[in-house]
C-alpha cells in the first residue's frame, strides 16, 4: 500500500502503527520520527516566515485566510509521480494544513483517485478512534485497536487529593491564545483545571493580563509549530518578554513544551497529559523532549 500524509499527527500515527515503509509522501511540516525526513514533500507553506515575530506570522496568516486563499501549496507532479493508494488530511483547521476539499481537486487534478480520509478530532476521545480509522485506512486494524486501548488508558483522570491546580497551556504568544479542542480534557486527565475554552471549543485569543487575572497555579507556553528552541527564541524579542512580565511567578512555574505534547492530534498527547502531571506535582521531567522552566531562561539570556 502506498500512503501520503499531509497532516503531521497522522504521519505519527502510521509509524506508531508499524507502517512506516508504506508512506511514500509527507507534508513539509511531518517531522517526526526521524525516518519520515526521507520521504519526499508534496506540500509546502506558500510563505517560509517560521522565524518571523509571532504577530506577524499570525497578521499573514490572518489576511491569508480572510482571503479565502491556502496557506499551502500541494506539489501535483509530485503526488501523480507517488500515486498514492490513501491520503491523510484533515478538515478541522486550514491554518494546520490543507483540507479535504483541496486535496480532492489536487488529486483530480494529478490524476489519481486515492481513499481520502480526512481526520477532524476535536476531542482526546476522537483523536484516540483516528488512530484506529488510520488503522483501518492500513487494513491493518488490529495494532490499531491495540494502540488506541493503550493511549486510552493512559488518559484516564488523575485522582489527586486537597485543590485542584488552574493550568494554562498557551498556544500562540503574541497575541496570547490559550489552548482548546482536546487540551482541556488533557488538563483534566492530569488532575488540573484548565483556563480558557471548554473541551472542543476553538483556541481564545486573549490577553496576558486577562491570564494572569485567572491566576493559574501553572503555565505552559507551546505555540502551534514551535519546538522549544523556537519558542525560546521568540522568548527573546522585548516585546514579548515584556508581555509576560504580567504572568508573575504562577506557584508550579512557567514552562516551555514543545508542541507536539498538545498541538498534535496523534499519540504523542499521552505524552503530553504525562508532562502535565510531572509539572502539577513539581517532579522533574526526564522525557527526551526538552521542556525548560521559563524563568531559569529568563535569567541567562
Amino acid at each position: 500500500m502506498r500512503v501520503v500524509s499531509v497532516l503531521p499527527s497522522a504521519t505519527e500515527i502510521v509509524f506508531a502503527l508499524g507502517h512506516g515503509d508504506d508512506l511514500v509522501g509527507r507534508s513539509a511540516e511531518c517531522d517526526f520520527p526521524a525516518a519520515v525526513l526521507s520521504r519526499p514533500v508534496v506540500m509546502r507553506p506558500r510563505t517560509w516566515d517560521a522565524d518571523a515575530p509571532s504577530r506577524a506570522i499570525d497578521a499573514r496568516v490572518t489576511a491569508t485566510r480572510a482571503r479565502g486563499e491556502s496557506l499551502y501549496v500541494l506539489d501535483i507532479p509530485e503526488i501523480a509521480r507517488l500515486r498514492p493508494d490513501v491520503l491523510l488530511t484533515q478538515d478541522l483547521c486550514g491554518v494546520c494544513s490543507v483540507t479535504g476539499p483541496e486535496v480532492e481537486e489536487a488529486c483530480s487534478r494529478a490524476g489519481v483517485r486515492p481513499k481520502i480520509i480526512s481526520l477532524t478530532p476535536r476531542g482526546l476521545e476522537e483523536v484516540w478512534a483516528s488512530v484506529e480509522t488510520v488503522a483501518r485506512a492500513l487494513r491493518d486494524p488490529d495494532p490499531g485497536s491495540a494502540l488506541a486501548r493503550t493511549l486510552r488508558a493512559r488518559s484516564q483522570p488523575t485522582r489527586r487529593g486537597g485543590s485542584t491546580p488552574r493550568v494554562a497551556v498557551v498556544e500562540w504568544l503574541d497575541p496570547p491564545i490559550l489552548a482548546g479542542l482536546w487540551v482541556p480534557e488533557m488538563l483534566r486527565a492530569a488532575g488540573g483545571e484548565p483556563v480558557g475554552p471548554q473541551a472542543g471549543e476553538l483556541g481564545a485569543r486573549t490577553s496576558w493580563e486577562a491570564i494572569a487575572a485567572e491566576e493559574p497555579d501553572l503555565v505552559i507556553l507551546s505555540p502551534c509549530s514551535f519546538s522549544v528552541e523556537r519558542t525560546r527564541r521568540e522568548l527573546a524579542r522585548p516585546e514579548v518578554r515584556r508581555a509576560l512580565v504580567e504572568l508573575g511567578e504562577p506557584p508550579r512555574g512557567v514552562f516551555l513544551a514543545d508542541e507536539a505534547y498538545f498541538s498534535r492530534p496523534g499519540p504523542r498527547l499521552a505524552d503530553g497529559i504525562d508532562l502535565v502531571r510531572h509539572l502539577i506535582e513539581g517532579n522533574e521531567w526526564g522525557s527526551p523532549m526538552p521542556v525548560l522552566r521559563w524563568p531559569r531562561i529568563a535569567a541567562g539570556t
